[in-house]
């Protein structure tokens, strides 16, 4: 059922992407065998905040605890890492802790990104019209978590519904679609997973390219069980079956710990830096004790030729370090890296 052309399989699309970055590969399998004691290559990409500051105030968010913090990255250093990342090719996606887009000199930083060869994604509410810059970015995905705007407000604490919809409409005759990949993103409760199917038809007919649904985190009250979410798919399957939107339905992420307690050597993959210039290696909240360093006092290159990212890097293969942890998107990374490195037939195809 999950071949059905209109269900997107983001791993197996990610996966590919390894093919494109040999000499990273390389680099995290001598890791993983021993060779190195730690991966000193660029990220691929990283996730860049630009502030903590958010206008809406989802309940279940799980950044909210560094709203209070108001913490926002000054033009000069979102300047300096544009520079950095257009030198080493890595792709940035601006996103949380708080909403990017209400960052005072955003479209600045997105000029300047685009303008140093920056490939560059945006998560955002959606709340703010970037119409004038949307084609600057290789992908937007606007958080909607809502089919209308009774929904919108008890999933969000604000009524901005409309405006995210009618920002969509001008959107489809801006994008430029063979460079621009818009989606829509849903976290699934258990208020709103039942009425998604009465947006399906809108957003495809506004040119959304994908719909990527997850059910919510640190919610358990509301979160909608394995079974529910089943069903779930199985109607997006029906729904989509004669539409152009394309959809994606995380289950198993977040809902089991079924990470093999496997070592993390994929996690220099990416990166995050924190509004407050934090850089961190791993997008689980509890490890943000994993402090590689601060861009406020050092290069970011610098950080990631570290010492403290030695240090961590040894940490984090350790698989007593991933119990309790539960699935993200870099286990199945893991999970390859693992069977490359027991294979004994490399040389076949």
């Amino acid at each position: 059922m999950e071949n059905n052309i209109n269900y997107w399989d983001e791993f197996e699309y990610d996966k590919l992407k390894l093919l494109l970055h040999k000499e990273k590969v390389q680099s995290i399998m001598d890791v993983y065998s021993g060779i190195k004691r730690y991966d000193n290559l660029p990220p691929i990409s990283v996730e860049l905040h630009l502030t903590d500051n958010c206008n809406l105030c989802c309940p279940w968010c799980t950044d909210r605890d560094l709203h209070g913090d108001g913490a926002v990255l000054s033009l000069e250093k979102a300047y300096e890492l544009m520079r950095t990342f257009g030198q080493t090719g890595t792709g940035v996606t601006l996103e949380g802790g708080g909403e990017p887009t209400i960052h005072p000199q955003f479209s600045d930083v997105v000029n300047y990104g685009y303008q140093n060869n920056v490939h560059l994604g945006l998560i955002t509410n959606g709340t703010v019209d970037i119409s004038e810059i949307i084609n600057k970015f290789q992908w937007v995905r606007i958080s909607l978590d809502s089919s209308n705007k009774e929904e919108y407000v008890q999933e969000k604490g604000k009524d901005f519904f409309d405006r995210v919809m009618e920002n969509l409409k001008k959107y489809q005759s801006i994008r430029d679609v063979q460079k621009c990949f818009l989606g829509v993103g849903y976290v699934l409760t258990k208020r709103n997973y039942h009425n998604i199917g009465d947006i399906v038809h809108q957003l495809d007919s506004l040119g959304v390219d994908y719909i990527y649904m997850r059910p919510v985190e640190e919610a358990p009250d509301i979160v909608p069980n394995r079974e529910e979410l089943y069903d779930l798919r199985k109607k997006m399957l029906r729904l989509t079956e004669n539409l152009r939107i394309k959809f994606k339905l995380v289950i198993n992420d977040r809902l089991e710990y079924d990470n093999a307690e496997l070592p993390c050597v994929a996690h220099s993959l990416t990166s995050i830096i924190h509004a407050n210039g934090d850089v961190v290696c791993c997008e689980k909240r509890r490890h943000d004790h994993i402090i590689l360093g601060n861009v406020f006092e050092n290069s970011f290159v610098e950080i990631w030729e570290s010492e403290e990212k030695k240090n961590t890097t040894k940490k984090l293969l350790n698989s007593e370090c991933q119990k309790g942890c539960s699935v993200c998107r870099i286990t199945p990374f893991n999970k390859i890296f693992s069977n490359l490195d027991k294979m004994n037939t490399k040389e076949f195809i």
